[in-house]
């Protein structure tokens, strides 16, 4: 069975996503050699179809190496996900001849995992105000409504069987009032260290396995 180069390299970008997908899951730590070697190999692939580039293929490489470099330099994702935007710009930048695949699977898989943890905060808030008949957020006594709208669909207080989660709260300087919400980014270095919150009554935001997300959109994509 023969394969043509952009099949060597679908398949090539679906292996690095699954095995980076695995790594995320599971210990949210992906060794860097991951993105070295595939995306090396991605590159080494343009001695042999080096004719198809266009000066498109280009701006789709330039461009998503920008994002991934920003959206680590911003703290939204940390930088595991940043080399993997910029593997994929190397290995496969544009598919179906206009669709820049880095942007394309970033933005897909981003928008499912937000989506996806909104409505797992909103269960378990809800869930949680259902038993105990009080308004969860009552001891951030002085935080803006709006404030404590975007924790419900943001935070939660931490489950036993949670470990991949950060801390969501502080304590206030001031004797009245106790609590105040930090909505912390995922390149913090309690992830970093992997320590684990243990107090079941803090609440928490859940660091999610991004690379995993883009793995799923990357097969529905290229199917």
């Amino acid at each position: 069975m023969e394969f043509d180069i952009v099949e060597i390299r679908i398949i090539l970008l679906l292996v690095m996503l699954g095995i980076g997908g695995v790594y995320d899951f599971k210990t949210r730590k992906i060794p860097d050699i991951l993105w070295l070697v595939f995306g090396g190999t991605g590159a080494i692939l343009y001695l042999w179809d080096y004719h198809n580039m266009t000066p498109y293929h280009i701006i789709a490489i330039l461009t998503s190496t920008f994002i991934g470099v920003a959206i680590w330099r911003w703290k939204i994702a940390g930088l595991a996900d940043a080399f993997a935007i910029i593997a994929i710009a190397v290995i496969l930048p544009v598919h179906y001849e206009f669709m820049m695949m880095p942007i394309m699977i970033l933005v897909m898989a981003f928008f499912i995992m937000v989506v996806g943890l909104m409505m797992y905060n909103i269960s378990l808030n809800l869930a949680e105000m259902i038993r105990t008949k009080t308004w969860i957020f009552s001891e951030f006594k002085s935080e803006s409504k709006f404030k404590k709208t975007l924790a419900f669909l943001a935070i939660h207080r931490k489950r036993k069987r949670e470990t991949f989660v950060i801390s969501a709260e502080k304590k206030h300087l001031t004797e009245s009032v106790t609590k105040a919400f930090v909505f912390l980014s995922y390149r913090n270095k309690t992830i970093r260290e992997n320590q684990i919150i243990q107090s079941n009554k803090q609440f928490v935001q859940n660091v999610p396995p991004l690379i995993t997300f883009m793995f799923g959109v990357a097969v529905f994509v290229v199917t």
